[in-house]
């Protein structure tokens, strides 16, 4: 796996589980589906959710500079 790869998922993950955050209220089933496939997401990368939004902004650092590895497992 890529570190864009890495990085694409980490950002679906925080926007669904912000517009989850943002929905509950007007679509509470969508929102709820929403939150499920962030917490998908999150769980392959064995991350609660602070730390993705921690590894999303690593990674858009290790990005900018060449020759590092990712903060994470993404094999």
């Amino acid at each position: 796996m890529t570190i864009d790869r890495l990085r694409d998922d980490l950002m679906i993950a925080v926007a669904l589980a912000e517009f989850s955050y943002r929905h509950q209220d007007t679509d509470a089933e969508l929102a709820r589906r929403a939150w499920v496939l962030a917490d998908k997401i999150r769980e392959t990368y064995d991350l609660d959710s602070y730390q993705s939004i921690d590894a999303l902004r690593v990674v858009d650092e290790l990005d900018s500079a060449d020759g590092f590895e990712p903060p994470i497992d993404v094999e």
